[in-house]
């Protein structure tokens, strides 16, 4: 008798863990690698974040002390100039990054959380309720938002918050648009009708099925808000409507606005630094879309 031996080749598993554990999130940081627009606004943000946590602290100069005879240039006592009142320019540029940033920022998540609550409920329960939400947000989107923010910082005080709250408020029926055709489309997908029919509640579905599907398009949109926000500050500031107690960017230029023709410093270096931030956010915008939405990747 002539034994046959099993020749069956075994599956090879040396692969397997490390596609395991391969994520989403992974895959969109590498594809986010290889955009050089994306990375080099990244790197530039986080040079701008370092330099207004770390410069005021290293400079060393007090942004509302008088530094120097007003409208002073640049020298090597006052390395960007002076402004009317003699106060440093870099040290304002320092110190005041912090709250333009951070105007930009809680302004683009109160402009997120709006716009997602009313676009979520909308293109989810559809009917009546889309009705409403739908008028609601077409009535704030015909305001001219900037008109809008002035009246609500003129009624509430110039302080930053109100600031802040004011652009939030009136930054979200985009956002609120977006989201609501993103549920529109989804909502009648087969996995959400499996997970309906496993017993998941509304909330269940909007907040464990639907939204997580939806977050690529929101995702970008929120990136971009932080730099519509900033130039909302920006606006408002240079028509005398900024926190005239805390150092930003938008109020440099709001107070020096009136001497642009004699002394360009005072506006040119801060008006520089809102559109390189700016410029900076709307690269990693980009440089997210691409990489979490795959239509739109030049590159596997």
């Amino acid at each position: 008798m002539t034994t046959i031996k099993s020749t069956a080749v075994k599956p090879d598993t040396t692969m397997l863990p490390a596609r395991a554990a391969t994520s989403p999130i992974a895959a969109a940081l590498r594809q986010f690698a290889r955009s050089p627009a994306g990375v080099a606004g990244a790197v530039v943000l986080i040079l701008i974040i370092l330099a207004t946590l770390l410069g005021p602290h290293l400079y060393g100069v007090d942004p509302l002390d008088i530094a120097g005879a007003p409208l002073t240039p640049p020298d090597a006592d006052a390395w960007l100039g002076t402004d009317y009142l003699g106060r440093d320019i870099l040290s304002g540029l320092l110190q005041g990054g912090r709250a333009t940033l951070a105007v930009g920022g809680v302004a683009a998540l109160i402009t997120i959380v709006i716009g997602v609550t009313m676009g979520s409920l909308a293109g989810f329960f559809g009917g009546p309720i889309d009705t409403a939400l739908v008028k609601v947000t077409e009535f704030f989107q015909i305001l001219p938002p900037l008109l809008f923010a002035m009246v609500l910082v003129t009624l509430f005080g110039q302080s930053l918050v109100v600031v802040t709250l004011a652009i939030g408020v009136v930054s979200w029926p985009s956002a609120a648009r977006l989201t609501r055709a993103e549920f529109l489309r989804l909502r009648n997908l087969d996995f959400v009708k499996a997970s309906r029919a496993a017993g998941g509640g509304n909330g269940h579905l909007i907040l464990r099925v639907v939204l997580p599907n939806a977050l690529p398009p929101i995702i970008v949109s929120a990136t971009l808000a932080i730099g519509v926000a900033i130039l909302f500050e920006g606006g408002l500031s240079f028509l005398g409507l900024g926190d005239p107690n805390t150092m930003s960017w938008g109020l440099m230029l709001g107070q020096n606005r009136n001497y642009v023709l004699d002394a360009w410093w005072t506006v040119t270096f801060p008006g520089a630094a809102i559109f390189i931030a700016v410029l900076a956010i709307s690269l990693i915008g980009d440089g997210i879309n691409d990489a979490i939405n795959p239509r739109l990747r030049k590159r596997g």
